[in-house]
């Protein structure tokens, strides 16, 4: 360093070197996720998969916060859930194919009250909870393909009142209809927790990419028709988001909240789960309480010590 002055072209190099370097290390930590453990619980399909994570706080009345998600690899979600420290028990839904996959057999409107009681049964035969165990918060997510079961369970109004908060993430697709736009018929369950969402009775978060379909309508066109559906207008984001993902346009009122990511490739589609972990912690779900919350209470004060001390 003795032979570069201040001024030197080699000293501004290496200083912009080392700056770039910088950038590149904090994306990097900021890609990465936990990698969650816990206990996975097998349910009476195999599609379907119970997980406890190891962090788990039980909480009074052992009242349980429940995350279904459709489609995408299940370790993946955990990591994400962690990341977003949700203290919650979630159950994966993965069938094989594409998005009929996913529609055909959510169309009996039962199966998923089905799937909620089968949760419910696993979770009161680990002897951690027992029979009082029972859910509060309910959320369901879905990637991609999964939206074809979402399709179905919130065209009934008995789910969309279950339903505390949605998560579409670059997962709602359409059949293009005569006028140009998503087929009325696909959009009304979703445009009718929409408007839950927008009175602020619901959480609705909806994310989509910049990926074009050909001979339907993408994420990015049924956002649109979310957004004309609510009369509601966008404004401009340039925010960056958890690992790759990087914003162009928002838009929100009361509990909905459409977010508009760039990037047209395969890969910017994946970073909408890859990378869910940015929209979880919006659910309302409860999260892990503080250090030293041993009541569970959301708060650290002389109360704890009663449960500290006995415990």
């Amino acid at each position: 360093t003795s032979l570069l002055s201040p001024a030197s072209p080699q000293l501004l190099m290496l200083r912009a070197t080392l700056c770039l370097v910088t950038i590149l290390a904090a994306g990097l930590v900021e890609a990465q996720l936990p990698f969650a453990t816990g206990r996975q619980v097998a349910m009476s399909r195999s599609q379907w998969r119970m997980f406890i994570p190891d962090t788990y706080t039980h909480r009074p009345g052992d009242e349980v916060d429940l995350l279904v998600h459709f489609h995408g690899d299940s370790q993946t979600v955990w990591n994400n859930a962690a990341y977003a420290d949700l203290n919650a028990v979630i159950v994966t839904v993965n069938y094989n194919g594409l998005s009929s996959a996913y529609r055909v057999p959510f169309q009996d409107t039962t199966l998923f009250d089905q799937l909620l009681t089968d949760a419910e049964n696993r979770l009161r035969g680990q002897t951690d909870f027992g029979a009082a165990a029972s859910f509060d918060t309910l959320a369901v997510s879905s990637f991609s393909a999964g939206y074809g079961a979402v399709r179905e369970i919130v065209k009934s109004p008995t789910y969309r009142t279950q339903i505390d908060s949605l998560l579409a993430a670059d997962s709602l697709y359409a059949t293009t209809a005569s006028d140009g736009t998503p087929l009325d018929s696909q959009m009304a369950g979703y445009k009718a927790y929409a408007d839950l969402a927008a009175a602020g009775d619901k959480r609705f978060i909806f994310t989509h990419s910049q990926v074009a379909t050909f001979g339907y309508e993408s994420t990015e066109e049924t956002g649109n028709e979310l957004l004309q559906h609510l009369s509601l207008g966008t404004a401009t984001d340039n925010g960056v988001g958890l690992g790759t993902l990087r914003y162009y346009r928002k838009a929100e009122q009361e509990g909905f909240t459409l977010h508009g990511a760039r990037g047209a490739t395969g890969d910017d589609h994946l970073a909408h789960l890859r990378y869910m972990g940015e929209w979880l912690g919006d659910l309302g779900l409860a999260t892990r309480p503080p250090l030293g919350d041993f009541n569970a209470d959301g708060r650290v004060d002389i109360a704890d010590y009663t449960p500290w001390r006995d415990g």
